[in-house]
């Protein structure tokens, strides 16, 4: 049963979706640019940064609230082995109707819908910002979805990225805030926060740590994985520190890669120290993982490949 909110969406998707034809609504989105991340990597930050360009459009926040308005794409569908969704999954009517779901949630850096403008005001194309956590895993949906997407792959340091999913966690089964999943069955926690990758039942009575490992190991590995399929000029690698540490060059680096210009509200965001993200848990601090350095420390030998890896991307 779906929620009033999801039928809400449904039923404004089912009026986009007659109003365009498939062809249509698909060359309406010009090469959507998705955010991609291991969780608690700094893909909030990313795409609140890219949101203030004039040149991109978002439905505002994340995806969940569409991806949720299908059931056949819940985990439950399959058996929860995982969060995954499948290049298969994609049917063209599904397409369809989350490309209307996305047309009819769309709107400007200012709040402006797409659909809420006079039709003489209204852009032939819009270049999508899209970003949610489970797009780690969902790549070659995605592709179905959007077929000529360009790719944002930010990924951090392993003790960074580790030290905040453990954080994530423990603010989850306290407060329920990041829980993904409550009850998953088969789960012997109470919840079950963030990313599902496969192989989760696995790590039933393992630490956060390794839970947290786990994720940024499996997320990371995946979106390699299936960012390799597509051509080298469709995908950008990008550093969490220099996301931070030097915002400007990395904002520059995006909008070169994805052809957008570099001025108004974007170069604004970019030129000053960054706002804290609405995901942040705790005050950012270069040595916070440090409080859970020892048991962090004690997977870094079977983190260490993948972060070679990952620094060697450019």
């Amino acid at each position: 049963m779906l929620s009033p909110q999801h039928q809400t969406l449904r039923h404004a998707a089912g009026i986009v979706a007659e109003q365009y034809s498939p062809t249509a609504l698909l060359e309406l989105f010009r090469q959507p640019l998705v955010v991609l991340s291991a969780p608690r990597s700094g893909s909030t930050l990313l795409f609140e940064t890219l949101r203030c360009s004039d040149a991109l459009w978002s439905i505002g926040t994340e995806s969940h609230l569409i991806f949720n308005a299908f059931p056949q794409l819940h985990p439950a569908e399959r058996s929860f082995e995982s969060g995954a969704l499948a290049e298969a999954d994609a049917t063209p009517g599904l397409c369809h109707q989350m490309r209307a779901c996305f047309l009819a949630m769309a709107q400007d850096t200012r709040g402006r819908r797409y659909l809420d403008l006079p039709e003489s005001e209204r852009p032939r194309h819009i270049r999508l910002l899209e970003k949610t956590p489970r797009n780690a895993l969902n790549i070659p949906f995605l592709r179905k979805l959007f077929p000529d997407l360009l790719g944002l792959f930010l990924h951090r340091e392993p003790h960074e990225a580790i030290a905040s999913i453990m954080e994530a966690w423990q603010t989850g089964l306290r407060q329920g805030g990041f829980v993904t999943f409550a009850d998953l069955p088969g789960w012997d926690m109470r919840h079950w926060c963030l990313l599902l990758p496969p192989g989760w039942r696995a790590f039933n009575g393992k630490s956060l740590a390794e839970i947290g490992a786990f994720q940024w190991r499996t997320a990371n590995e995946t979106i390699l994985r299936d960012l390799r399929q597509l051509g080298r000029d469709r995908w950008l690698p990008l550093r969490y520190r220099d996301l931070l540490d030097d915002t400007a060059a990395t904002v520059r680096r995006i909008v070169e890669f994805a052809g957008l210009p570099f001025d108004g509200p974007l170069r604004e965001r970019a030129s000053a120290p960054l706002p804290l993200s609405r995901s942040t848990v705790s005050a950012p601090d270069r040595d916070k993982w440090r409080r859970h350095a020892d048991v962090i420390e004690a997977l870094a030998a079977q983190c260490a490949p993948l972060a070679r890896e990952l620094a060697s991307l450019r």
